[in-house]
């Protein structure tokens, strides 16, 4: 796959795999750690973003030009498709239209765009509403229109099962719509059972479920969403939940004890494993060569 686009490698995946599972990364670290570990495919979470990179929750206030300087960054590290959560599309089909071109140019593989009102929050959190099902029409119309590489991927998102005035099943219809309007998969947020998740497996398109840790789908494994139908699986918000715990301990221990000896030695990677998770390596034989070290 080494001469393909991503967005080209990412089709590669979907049409070879019956199921593929990306974590959420947000960061040039967290990508290159995905990547190393052995990951094909990634996605980048809006709600982990902000969490990291400004500090605030999953309320809409990350913009779209404090995307693209830390998905340039990301790029940079990696080399395995990603797909970029848009969230509305900053703003209405001008916004859209520019990220789409951006994002193609930079080599994102493709991005999700969802129904939610602006400002939007995560999925999880109360109030949450979704727009008009025209509304969202434009929105993918937008995407669509302004991609210039056929491979890119427009994943249309619906939140109208997290909408307390709505519900599965309207999810369940607006999924359709959406593929009929053009995009090439669906992901659908917080199925609450087994039922609802093989009611989006079976909707005959590529459909995407996220894995959370302490909801209804924290229990599942990606061999049971393969075994339901689901083409992508994503874990959005693993990561940053697990290095927030993390912080909470040594933080606790710093400030209590004033030392860290006193916890797992395993919750440190050695002095190895940071330089080479951050390519010392490569940078010292650059200079080498350059400067003529022997």
């Amino acid at each position: 796959m080494e001469n393909l686009s991503r967005a080209a490698m990412l089709r590669k995946l979907l049409k070879e795999k019956s199921t593929i599972c990306a974590p959420a990364v947000y960061d040039p670290i967290s990508t290159r750690m995905a990547e190393l570990a052995g990951f094909e495919f990634l996605f980048v979470s809006g709600s982990s973003m902000a969490c990291t990179n400004i500090g605030t929750a999953d309320v809409g206030v990350f913009s779209y030009g404090e995307y693209r300087n830390t998905l340039l960054n990301m790029l940079n590290v990696s080399t395995v498709p990603m797909i970029v959560d848009m969230d509305t599309g900053f703003g209405g089909p001008v916004t859209i239209r520019r990220a789409i071109r951006e994002y193609e140019q930079m080599g994102i593989a493709g991005v999700m765009i969802e129904d939610q009102t602006f400002p939007k929050r995560c999925a999880y959190y109360d109030g949450l509403r979704v727009v008009p099902i025209e509304e969202m029409k434009i929105r993918i119309e937008a995407a669509l229109k302004a991609r210039r590489d056929k491979d890119f991927f427009i994943l249309a998102r619906t939140d109208a099962a997290a909408d307390d005035s709505q519900g599965m099943e309207e999810a369940l219809k607006r999924a359709k719509l959406f593929h009929e309007w053009g995009a090439d998969g669906v992901y659908v947020s917080t199925p609450k059972s087994e039922e609802d998740i093989k009611a989006i497996g079976q909707l005959g398109f590529p459909c995407a479920v996220i894995i959370t840790e302490g909801s209804a789908t924290g229990h599942y494994s990606v061999a049971d969403m393969e075994r339901l139908g689901i083409k992508m699986v994503f874990f959005a918000q693993s990561l940053t939940r697990a290095c927030i715990r993390t912080m909470q301990v040594v933080l606790s221990e710093i400030r209590t004890k004033g030392r860290t000896d006193t916890l797992d030695p395993d919750m440190f990677c050695s002095q190895e494993t940071r330089a080479s998770v951050t390519g010392l390596q490569e940078y010292m034989e650059f200079e080498k060569e350059i400067l003529h070290i022997d």
